[in-house]
């Protein structure tokens, strides 16, 4: 190493007296560098922020976009209900007006019925939105001030005449005290191009995108946009009508005017268009927003124009320039390493397109272009630069010998960068081993070995566990302190009837799907993931970090964890493979956290009588016919934001003590008015039998099961009722019922 780091310093001694006798060979050279290396950073640096820019237009379009579809598939599965031939709007109401408080970028949402072409639409209301964000965050921002009056709902009823009624309310009032009345105000949406898409697709397929359109003039919110449409269908499947979510372009042209705003690089403009299914094009966004969108015969701005139309004609020469291999849909091959060169009026532009959603509805393309002099406007001021540099080259040789010792400890100070990241577990740096210095060489090249181990080993280990150790300085040690988590246990219904029937690869690839599916809610939740054992997913909160709520957040996991392993049943029906169902158990109590093991090998997880009976409490499932079985801890712990109904006061095996325990089917304010009114009855069918009533319960729990055929525990207790009018229990009987096998 010594030798090596002499060899450098007499190279750079070499070096200056090189410079010295070198001066006007130096300075020409200098010079045609300088502009060399001025044009080619900028073309480097344009193809660096176009790349990037690009990047994240198109990740946040596909995100929103996403959402939107998200909301439209969410709505129209757990929502869309019909019972004795009526819609239950309010469930549908209930469900998009928090979506748009949620996310209030989404625009509107529609629902309209085929038969009637009665309609619901809603949206946010723009003089609320000015008045919650005249303050606050950017208008981007995905939080939201918003409350349920700040939702407008606008009624569309036929009249018998052929017109349509318009009744606008503040969704809280929706539907006995209307804003306004409009007997003649309202319009037929079945005519509208979203709901002609919505009602081609089959009922049970997934929706699509519209290209985008332009909306009735008297709609200020907007005027021109898309929607995300899908048919809804009644309880034999046939089709009943359409519900849509809109964006409209001009939210997107704001989104690319901001972002270019927020990286502040002037002369570089970025606009999305479409290529619609008669080859032609339009602008649909534009970083300038209004100040390159024609305005109509009123004034208004058209967020939607041919690319002639547009005021900067560079947009129009630049679409005309794009080859025509490129306008395919599909992902443009070798990404945005290319760029391509435009005239405008004797003007020399470059170009950059990207696909936005590659192979699917709408067919859009993000462009960024610059004139090619403002790529240059250094260049003369590096031209003077070395103009000065001839005349001062003994200096300058003095500072290029200090940038070559400097580029050799460059190396050395990247290293130390990433060792420092390393530490803190951010594995996002990256060092090159390409230094002249072989020592350094053989350095960078075993810490990236070392970066690649360490983040394949958080996939094994909690990352907080690991950086608790890295800040600690020292070893893990066996070792384990008590505290308070919530713990989950979520396993797959008789799931050694498939291990039995599927080969050992395509069980490995199904279950590594589920296991997925819980595992990315768990985190998202901020949940910790123990171990998977076997079918089974064991996760818990408020370890190794401080998790508030941690209760409510293991019930919410468990809740969205079922939503969404509903989408992968979908997916394995279509592709005819089994559907794994799952039951799930959650218990809160003391555990033991800490290092379990030996000296030798040791596991980071947590131990007790709580975790057991999480455990139990799944398996108890089975028993009960329930899915989601949490104990009386947990309920109490969340308050009243679940919507819950008693099973049992089980005594466990290996505890004396009986505990209740209760099924959670829901979310408060999530959850169907439905399930809440059968959760009513049920408690009070229990509250009788605890009192031993058992006429009374049994009455009760029969209407229970008349309504419910498919309902066991509301069939245990009609059985139990009957058994204990005929056998009663003795006087020390406390409700309860005692398990002697696991």
């Amino acid at each position: 190493m010594k030798t090596s780091l002499l060899s450098m310093y007499r190279l750079r001694t070499a070096l200056l007296i090189s410079f010295i006798g070198l001066t006007l060979f130096s300075g020409l050279t200098i010079t045609l560098l300088s502009l060399r290396l001025s044009y080619t950073s900028r073309v480097n640096y344009t193809q660096e922020v176009g790349h990037l820019l690009t990047q994240a237009v198109t990740l946040k379009v596909e995100n929103f976009l996403q959402e939107a579809e998200d909301v439209v598939e969410v709505t129209d599965r757990f929502s869309f209900k019909i019972k004795n031939g009526k819609v239950d709007y309010s469930l549908i109401l209930n469900n998009l007006a928090h979506s748009l408080i949620v996310n209030h970028n989404l625009g509107i949402a529609i629902y309209t019925e085929e038969k009637t072409g009665y309609s619901l639409r809603l949206s946010l209301d723009e003089k609320s939105g000015l008045k919650h964000e005249k303050y606050g965050p950017s208008r981007f921002s995905q939080s939201s001030n918003y409350s349920e009056k700040d939702v407008i709902v606008q009624e569309i009823i036929p009249n018998s005449s052929g017109t349509f009624t318009l009744k606008t309310y503040s969704y809280p009032d929706f539907p006995h005290k209307p804003l306004s009345v409009d007997e003649n105000g309202g319009y037929d949406n079945r005519k509208r191009p979203f709901y002609v898409q919505g009602k081609a697709q089959p009922v049970l397929k997934k929706g699509e995108w519209t290209n985008c359109f332009t909306f009735m003039k008297n709609f200020k919110e907007i005027r021109t946009g898309l929607f995300y449409s899908t048919g809804l269908g009644d309880d034999n499947g046939e089709f009943f009508g359409v519900l849509a979510m809109g964006i409209s372009t001009e939210w997107i042209s704001g989104y690319l005017n901001e972002t270019m705003q927020e990286i502040h690089k002037r002369g570089i403009n970025a606009f999305i268009f479409e290529k619609l299914p008669d080859k032609s094009k339009k602008v649909l966004a534009h970083s300038l927003m209004v100040d390159v969108f024609p305005k109509d015969s009123d004034g208004d701005t058209i967020y939607y124009s041919p690319p002639k139309d547009m005021k900067d004609p560079a947009i129009e020469k630049m679409i005309l320039s794009v080859p025509d291999f490129m306008l395919n849909g599909l992902e443009l091959q070798g990404g945005l390493e290319k760029l391509f060169h435009f005239d405008v009026d004797g003007s020399d532009y470059v170009g950059i397109i990207k696909t936005v959603l590659p192979g699917t509805s709408p067919d859009w393309y993000v462009c960024l272009y610059v004139p090619e002099k403002v790529l240059f406007s250094n260049a003369y001021w590096h031209f003077y630069l070395a103009i000065g540099i001839l005349a001062a080259v003994m200096i300058i040789s003095v500072i290029l010998s200090l940038v070559l010792a400097r580029s050799a400890s460059k190396p050395i100070e990247s290293l130390v960068q990433l060792a420092q990241k390393i530490g803190r577990l951010d594995f996002t740096h990256k060092v090159r081993a390409d230094s002249k210095i072989i020592e350094i060489k053989n350095l960078a090249h075993s810490m990236n070995l070392m970066q690649i181990g360490l983040q394949a080993f958080t996939q094994y280990l909690p990352k907080d566990v690991l950086k608790s150790l890295f800040d600690a300085g020292t070893s893990a040690i066996p070792g384990g302190k008590e505290k308070d988590v919530a713990i989950m246990f979520a396993d797959i219904v008789n799931f050694t009837h498939y291990s039995e029937n599927l080969s050992p690869n395509d069980l490995v690839l199904q279950l590594n799907e589920y296991l997925g599916c819980f595992s990315s809610v768990i985190i998202r939740n901020q949940g910790t993931v123990d171990k998977y054992i076997g079918d089974a997913v064991m996760a818990y909160w408020n370890a190794p970090r401080n998790c508030d709520d941690y209760a409510f957040k293991a019930c919410k996991t468990a809740i969205q964890g079922l939503q969404k392993l509903s989408f992968l049943q979908e997916k394995w029906v279509r592709l005819n493979k089994p559907i794994f169902k799952a039951r799930v158990g959650i218990n809160t109590g003391n555990v033991v956290l800490g290092n379990i093991g030996t000296e030798e090998h040791l596991s980071y997880t947590v131990i007790g009588d709580n975790v057991n009976l999480a455990s139990r409490l799944e398996g108890l499932n089975k028993v009960y016919g329930t899915t989601i079985m949490i104990s009386d801890v947990t309920l109490k712990g969340c308050g009243d934001r679940l919507v819950t109904r008693p099973i049992d006061l089980v005594g466990v095996k290996g505890k004396d003590k009986k505990i209740m325990v209760h099924e959670l089917l829901g979310i408060a304010g999530e959850t169907s008015e439905s399930t809440i009114k059968f959760c009513g009855e049920f408690k009070t069918a229990f509250a009788a039998y605890v009192k031993k009533d058992w006429s009374a319960g049994l009455s009760l729990f029969q209407k229970l099961v008349s309504e419910n055929l498919d309902d066991k525990l509301c069939q245990i207790y009609v059985d139990r009722c009957r058994d204990y009018q005929q056998n009663p229990p003795d006087a020390s009987w406390d409700g309860g019922y005692q398990f002697h096998e696991k």
